[in-house]
C-alpha cells in the first residue's frame, strides 16, 4: 500500500448514468483541491447484471491498483432491473434466485474495495417518477444497504428522502437555496444541473461526518423547504 498524505484523500467514484449525475456534482462541488483528489470514473448503461456489457469488478480492479483510492464512492443500479444469469441460470427481477445472485455480485464489489484498503460508501438509488421503476429501485436498495452491514469499511447512504416530499413521494422540484429550482430530467429518473449538485452536497456532508474528512463544496446547494 503506497504512502498517503497527512490530511490527504483520493476518492474515486464509481457507477452508471446516475453516478454520473453524482460525479458531475461532485468533481464541481469539490475538484481536486484542499486536499482532496477526485476520480470520477462513471459509465452509462452499466450495472451488475449485464457483465458482458461492462464487467465492474474487472473494471474496478485495475482502478483500484491504478488509484489507491481512500475511498471508492459507488452509485449505480438503474440499469439492473432485468433479469439475471448466474452459473447458467436466468432468474427474473426480484426472484429469491435473483436476489442472491445480486447481492453476491454487490458483495464483490465492496470486498475489492476494502480488500485493497479503499472505504466505500454505497450511495442509494434516489426515488423515482415511474412507479413500477422506483419500486425496483426500493428493492435494491435494500440490497444494497444489508450488504453494506456485513462488509467492515462499507458504509450505505439512503437519498430516498432527500429527493421526496414531506409525504415521501417523488418531486421534481424544491427550493434550493431558497429558490425553487427543477431537481430532476423529463425522464423523471437522471437528475438536473441543480439536482446534481444537491445530490453532491450531501453526499460531500456524509463522507465529512463519517470518514472524518474536512470537505468544503464550493458551491453547497441544500434543499431549504419543503416542495
Amino acid at each position: 500500500m503506497p504512502v498517503r498524505a497527512v490530511g490527504h484523500c483520493t476518492v474515486l467514484e464509481i457507477g452508471d448514468s446516475l453516478g454520473n449525475d453524482l460525479g458531475w456534482g461532485l468533481a464541481r462541488e469539490l475538484g481536486s483541491g484542499r486536499g482532496v483528489a477526485f476520480v470520477q470514473a462513471d459509465r452509462s448503461s452499466t450495472g451488475l447484471v449485464t457483465t458482458w456489457y461492462y464487467d465492474w469488478p474487472r473494471h474496478l480492479a485495475a482502478l483500484l491498483a491504478k488509484v489507491h483510492p481512500d475511498l471508492t464512492i459507488v452509485c449505480l443500479g438503474g440499469n439492473d432491473e432485468q433479469g439475471l444469469t448466474s452459473n447458467g441460470t436466468t432468474y427474473a427481477f426480484a426472484t429469491p434466485g435473483w436476489r442472491r445472485a445480486y447481492r453476491s455480485r454487490v458483495r464483490a464489489i465492496d470486498l475489492l474495495a476494502t480488500r485493497a484498503r479503499s472505504y466505500v460508501l454505497w450511495v442509494g438509488l434516489p426515488i423515482m417518477e415511474p412507479y413500477g421503476y422506483s419500486q425496483g429501485a426500493a428493492i435494491l436498495n435494500s440490497i444494497y444497504r444489508s450488504v453494506a452491514g456485513t462488509v467492515a469499511g462499507v458504509s450505505y447512504l439512503s437519498t430516498w428522502r432527500l429527493f421526496a416530499d414531506a409525504a415521501g413521494q417523488y418531486r421534481a422540484s424544491a427550493p434550493v437555496n431558497h429558490v425553487v429550482t427543477a431537481l430532476r430530467s423529463p425522464d423523471g429518473i437522471h437528475f438536473t444541473l441543480a439536482g446534481e449538485d444537491v445530490f453532491a452536497t450531501d453526499v460531500a456532508r456524509v463522507v465529512a461526518d463519517v470518514y472524518h474528512v474536512r470537505l468544503v463544496p464550493n458551491e453547497p446547494a441544500y434543499i431549504t423547504g419543503g416542495g
